[in-house]
């Protein structure tokens, strides 16, 4: 990295001390991070792009994100693929000017249809945009265990005492049998919720990058020696993201979910996290925003936007989950749901 302030496109792979450099920002999130960027790189073949400012080993202004070439879906750069959001860093006005005419020009020069952004606020690198909204949750750690626990809903307290009435236990796993019992969860709720899951190698890539890097966790309730529901969380600075979680349906009587998520907040409080972000809810899916709102947490906007190269304007993308195609998905069977899932989220983004 050059020592003058310098505009830059980097490669966080190549970069040793990333992590470092990305958490002197408030706004840094997991997906900021080297571990997620290599799991996108090495599960989908993406280029990471980061356009940067930055002086001394320090990143002053930045805009995340990677080059996705696709023989179906384009060619564009997305900030970033697969993440609830990933916001950008400007020091000034002048540098997320600059940087925005920075993508631009690659993206005309290599021919690239749009550029999209994910971002947990409205801080564009452009004046003006379209966008679609998503909800995300935050919940303080800082707050007393009594005082979290008592804020809950009264539904959510109920079903925490019934998963312990049931004898229900909570364990972390981090190892390539919790992951293949996960991925089968994984795979029995996205058949639930009528869509495919994301390939096995995907799970396989987090396992070695981010969990055997002491960076994440697979924590699962169990009953009677039976894996009833699990999660997966990862971790960066003092932040704590909850990204992936699953269940068998025929044990969701015994409120495991709500149990485990009890367990996680109280874990990762005593070690001293400060925040838990609850990750990204579709505005549509009512049931999981009521899940993530009974433990009391911050309600919050996701903003994405696109801009159209071809056209220099931008446009509100529809990139939701729902669609006639979840009452199809939902009787498909698992074995074919999976190979739809190799086939086609690569293209996705």
């Amino acid at each position: 990295m050059k020592t003058n302030k310098d505009y830059k496109i980097v490669n966080p792979l190549t970069i040793k001390n990333w992590n470092e450099l990305i958490i002197q920002h408030k706004e840094y999130s997991f997906f900021h991070s080297k571990e997620w960027i290599n799991v996108l790189c090495q599960s989908y073949g993406y280029k990471p792009l980061f356009f940067v400012k930055l002086d001394n080993d320090r990143i002053y202004s930045l805009i995340p994100s990677m080059r996705i070439s696709s023989i179906i879906t384009g060619k564009r750069l997305v900030s970033l693929p697969f993440s609830d959001h990933c916001d950008s860093f400007f020091n000034s006005i002048e540098d997320s000017k600059e940087l925005q005419e920075e993508m631009i020009s690659y993206a005309k020069k290599n021919q690239l249809s749009y550029i999209e952004f994910r971002s947990s606020d409205t801080k564009f690198p452009f004046t003006q945009f379209e966008f679609r909204t998503d909800l995300r949750h935050i919940l303080n750690l800082e707050t007393e265990e009594y005082e979290l626990y008592k804020s809950f809903s009264d539904n959510t307290k109920r079903n925490i005492k019934k998963a312990l009435k049931e004898n229900v236990s909570i364990i972390v796993k981090n190892d390539i049998v919790g992951l293949k019992i996960f991925y089968d969860m994984i795979c029995e709720t996205r058949q639930k919720h009528g869509l495919p899951p994301q390939p096995y190698n995907f799970f396989r890539t987090i396992y070695r990058s981010v969990l055997g890097k002491n960076m994440g966790d697979l924590i699962f309730a169990k009953h009677n020696e039976e894996f009833i529901s699990g999660a997966m969380y990862f971790k960066i600075g003092n932040k704590i993201l909850y990204k992936f979680g699953a269940s068998f349906a025929r044990y969701n009587h015994l409120r495991g979910n709500q149990l485990l998520m009890w367990e996680a907040i109280r874990k990762y409080k005593s070690e001293g996290y400060k925040e838990l972000d609850f990750g990204r809810t579709e505005i549509n899916h009512e049931g999981l925003r009521r899940f993530k709102l009974s433990f009391n947490a911050e309600e919050r906007l996701i903003y994405t936007t696109r801009f159209d190269i071809n056209t220099m304007s931008f446009i509100s993308p529809d990139t939701r989950t729902n669609g006639f195609y979840n009452t199809l998905f939902n009787k498909t069977p698992i074995s074919v749901l999976k190979m739809i899932g190799n086939t086609f989220y690569k293209h996705i983004g």
